[in-house]
């Protein structure tokens, strides 16, 4: 797939911590006149934008009545917004600030739009890149893994406001910090076919097999239902793909080996096969234990601005939800705001 498109692609949003708001210095101002920070840093004055103005823009584009003069002013009041979010955290100054804010899939367009973003910072600095996602394609996360370190002008830092799980997990191995809070999440980096974990078809004939051993009589009968619904091609196909996954994980941990507490390939190892449920909760304790304390960062301006810039983007995808319109937004503040209309099925 090389595109976003269409809502039947997308899952249906998921949306956490439902009614969080921005913080009041975030958001709430009417007239004060604020500087505005592109994505290089260079500034001009703007306006500050309320959440009134911000809802109207919405309203007017999402409604039956938006028009390519309306979605322009919504993305623009939408970019305005996030930048003054950041404008309350002095820590963006240091960094060039990256967004991937998805509900569904990572798809390999989503490396394309980083990829957009990050040739066109101006000016060397740490990348910092805000982290939201519940997943999707390994090879799109092992590239925006890559994309980032190349350009982070020597320090790569993610922060994980709510979830990065499965391949977003990947992402954040290539990162020489992690920041996490008491919501942050992590997740085993599982790879799923047809959404079912790829190494469940291994442990289901592992399971049959015990039971063949506990109740022999039931060999006959299970031989027959492996033979009608299993082909081996396909056990050795997610095999693979699992394998996949953790030569990822170890070269992206491999770019910083020398601030990991354990070997990269531990870690990979750790991260694909040990754990049961796709949808574990790493937290930011486990996190620390799996990847070491000089990666993991706890509750710091990093995170705390991740936050601010998350219950943002939440609130603007929330609004749109109401009005049945999917958003993401993936890339730096020049980037353009995506919303589609939900399929009708």
């Amino acid at each position: 797939m090389n595109a976003k498109e269409p809502a039947k692609r997308r899952k249906t949003p998921v949306h956490g911590d439902g009614g969080n708001q921005p913080s009041d210095t975030a958001v709430e101002a009417d007239t004060q006149e604020v500087a505005e920070k592109t994505h290089d840093n260079k500034v001009t004055p703007s306006p500050r934008i309320t959440t009134h103005q911000l809802f109207g823009a919405l309203y007017e584009s999402l409604g039956p009545s938006g028009n390519d003069e309306k979605h322009k002013k919504r993305d623009e009041t939408v970019r305005a917004y996030l930048r003054q979010v950041a404008e309350s955290h002095k820590v963006v100054s240091t960094y060039n600030v990256l967004m991937l804010y998805d509900h569904g899939p990572m798809l390999r367009a989503d490396a394309d739009r980083i990829y957009a973003a990050v040739t066109s910072f101006s000016a060397g600095r740490p990348l910092l890149l805000v982290l939201y996602s519940s997943g999707g394609q390994i090879g799109p996360a092992y590239l925006i893994g890559k994309l980032c370190r190349e350009h982070s002008d020597g320090s790569l830092v993610i922060a994980v406001p709510r979830q990065a799980k499965s391949a977003a997990t990947l992402v954040c191995c290539s990162a020489d910090q992690i920041h996490m809070g008491s919501l942050s999440e992590l997740g085993p980096i599982d790879p799923q076919i047809d959404e079912l974990p790829a190494l469940a078809l291994k442990n289901s004939v592992e399971h049959i097999a015990d039971l063949v051993k506990k109740y022999p009589n039931s060999a006959d009968m299970f031989a027959k239902y492996l033979h009608y619904s299993l082909k081996l091609v396909n056990l050795g196909y997610y095999e693979r793909v699992a394998q996949s996954a953790a030569q990822y994980a170890e070269r992206l941990l491999s770019l910083h080996a020398s601030n990991l507490v354990k070997p990269p390939d531990a870690i990979a190892n750790e991260l694909v096969n040990t754990y049961k449920d796709h949808g574990f909760v790493i937290d930011k304790a486990e996190a620390a234990a799996i990847f070491g304390s000089a990666v993991v960062k706890f509750n710091t301006e990093e995170y705390m601005f991740s936050n601010d810039l998350y219950q943002a983007l939440s609130l603007i995808s929330d609004f749109a939800d109401h009005f049945s319109h999917h958003f993401y937004m993936i890339g730096s503040w020049d980037s353009a705001p995506v919303f589609y209309k939900k399929s009708s099925r």
